[in-house]
């Protein structure tokens, strides 16, 4: 496809999105169906009488752990029963492969995550467990499932060092993310237990093996309580931060400081004001081109700080935010656990799912939140019209499209009940799309399927903002994809940003269709601001008003400017402008 020219959005928004975000878009007509027993899921959670934090697990992931282009389903059973692989037939339907793939385990386990860890283009699964079947919870029964490729996993969580992170049976969510841009995945995993230190940050050494990188985060660990960890890139530096959500008011916001570091900075950030914060989830709810980062909490009542969820809503990108969960109304979301974020309905807004439950009352047979984003910076919870009507225990909650149709479905992961999935029957018009996988294996440079890349739609004259990462959902992690509503735009011109500078532009792109977009040949030279394929005076010119930025700060759509990698666009990276317009293409 031809190389086109791709608008910068470098313009101030108000926090709450209160400049109208409709379009002429009329929205379709959604709705979810149980298709549980129809697609041949069926497990029902369970943990053995002597667990540790019996009422708080039960979650998976989703991955294409063959590389067929459909997308298939891990679940942890609890430990009463083997966990289940639950391999897509492409129809409709799944069948358990757990016993030939060598996952069919009984243990304790508590959550999920998948990245390809060793770079063999296969997805692996790190699971965090408190012990076999017929042991004792105990510290070290972590498991990472590499991928053979071949239909089978192997365990090396042991070899790998990542299998021990507190010194007692702890851990909760985990999520792969490459911080140092390095070309492999590093992983972060958290612990509930305090004063213990199950929160942990490994670095990829490149070799199948890990080192202990906690320190390099300079803050105390053992005083988080924590339950989901995701790496997201917040300023748009390219190096991503790390976001902790954890319990007892005790959540993280880490600043990336681009040498292997980070900064804590959550009291700058105005984040971790949630006061028992469980899930988490991050989209760009305004369209304004950075993430705004969703915390799922306990509500209690408004007007209080127990207040329940939190959303953050991001200051262009200076790592200060916007708490307005109860001006978007998305606070009242009970006990709530697992959280995704993603344009159900395609009409160009990101809309947010959460799961919940806990007994006692007012908190159990809470139905799942489903609440849409109206474009005005408010959202409506569209649950029970739409058929997210789950009233039980509900953890974990991923997002896939299981059924290769184009809308994503969703799955929860309960406790102490049977799984649930839900088909999204979005119908009408106006109900475009596009769903978008990223393929880096040509490139070790690049993180394995795109990690930490970010794409930009722009249809009908309106531009989204998406970014690839596997971050956790609680205990559970989504469908590895970039997915775009489109409304009604037929086409749609599409501008990869790779987490190395590099970009990759494609005009008039049919709606509607599953594209992989690969790195390599296509890809700009860094510097190619306008993805023209050369570095030119067009660039350059682009290059000034990069320059003109904040200091410290890199715009939107401005990254490829910063030749030398130190996080700002500034002189120094226009002299090496200069010099490449000098030399030529």
């Amino acid at each position: 496809m031809a190389h086109k020219h791709s608008k910068l959005f470098c313009g101030l928004m108000t926090i709450l999105g209160s400049l109208s975000l409709s379009t002429e878009t009329q929205a379709g007509t959604l709705t979810f169906s149980n298709q549980t027993a129809a697609s041949g899921i069926n497990v029902t959670h369970a943990v053995p009488v002597g667990a540790p934090y019996p009422p708080m697990v039960g979650g998976g992931a989703v991955g294409d752990f063959n590389n067929d282009g459909w997308q298939d389903l891990f679940v942890l059973s609890g430990g009463t029963q083997p966990d289940k692989l639950y391999i897509n037939n492409g129809n409709g339907t799944f069948t358990d492969q757990a016993a030939a793939w060598g996952v069919n385990v009984v243990h304790q386990g508590a959550g999920a995550s998948v990245g390809d860890y060793d770079g063999n283009g296969y997805l692996d699964i790190y699971v965090t467990s408190y012990c076999p079947a017929g042991q004792s919870p105990g510290p070290g029964n972590h498991r990472l499932y590499r991928n053979n490729g071949d239909g089978t996993f192997t365990e090396v969580a042991a070899a790998a060092g990542v299998n021990l992170a507190a010194p007692i049976a702890d851990g909760f969510g985990s999520a792969f993310g490459d911080y140092d841009l390095d070309g492999d995945l590093d992983l972060a995993m958290t612990g509930w237990a305090y004063q213990v230190g199950g929160n942990r940050l490994f670095i990829n050494n490149g070799d199948g093996t890990f080192s202990n990188a906690t320190a390099d985060l300079n803050y105390d660990v053992t005083q988080m309580r924590g339950f989901s960890p995701r790496f997201a890139d917040m300023d748009l530096d390219r190096y991503p931060e790390l976001l902790f959500v954890a319990d007892f008011n005790t959540s993280r916001y880490f600043v990336n400081k681009r040498d292997g570091t980070f900064e804590d900075q959550t009291a700058e950030s105005h984040t971790g004001v949630d006061l028992a914060g469980m899930g988490t989830t991050v989209g760009d709810f305004n369209r304004d081109g950075y993430l705004d980062w969703f915390v799922t909490a306990v509500f209690f009542g408004s007007n209080t700080t127990t207040r329940g969820n939190m959303l953050y809503m991001n200051d262009n990108g200076k790592h200060r935010f916007m708490e307005v969960s109860e001006a978007a109304n998305v606070s009242d979301g009970a006990w709530g656990w697992g959280t995704v974020a993603v344009d159900f309905d395609h009409d160009m807004l990101v809309d947010i799912g959460e799961t919940n439950g806990w007994n006692p009352a007012p908190w159990t047979n809470q139905m799942n939140r489903l609440y849409m984003n109206n474009g005005d910076g408010t959202f409506t919870n569209n649950a029970a019209a739409a058929g997210f009507n789950f009233t039980g225990q509900g953890r974990g909650l991923v997002n896939f499209d299981y059924d290769n149709d184009g809308d994503q479905d969703v799955v929860v992961f309960p406790n102490f009940e049977a799984i649930r999935l839900y088909r999204n029957d979005l119908t009408g018009p106006d109900t475009n799309w596009l769903r978008i996988f990223l393929d880096t294996s040509d490139d070790p440079g690049l993180a394995p399927n795109g990690f930490g890349t970010r794409v930009i739609v722009t249809a009908d004259g309106i531009t989204q903002y998406g970014y690839l990462h596997g971050g956790c959902n609680f205990l559970s992690v989504s469908e590895l994809s970039v997915h775009f509503g489109l409304g009604g735009a037929t086409d749609a011109d599409v501008r990869v940003e790779w987490s190395d500078g590099t970009i990759t532009v494609l005009s008039s792109v049919s709606a509607n269709q599953t594209l992989t977009i690969a790195s390599g040949a296509a890809r700009g030279p860094v510097g190619d601001l306008d993805g023209d394929g050369i570095v030119d005076p067009s660039d350059l010119e682009r290059m000034t008003g990069c320059i003109k930025g904040p200091q410290g700060h890199i715009y939107t759509g401005c990254a490829p400017a910063d030749w030398d990698s130190d996080g700002d666009a500034d002189l120094a990276d226009f002299a090496e402008y200069q010099l490449a317009i000098e030399v030529g293409p």
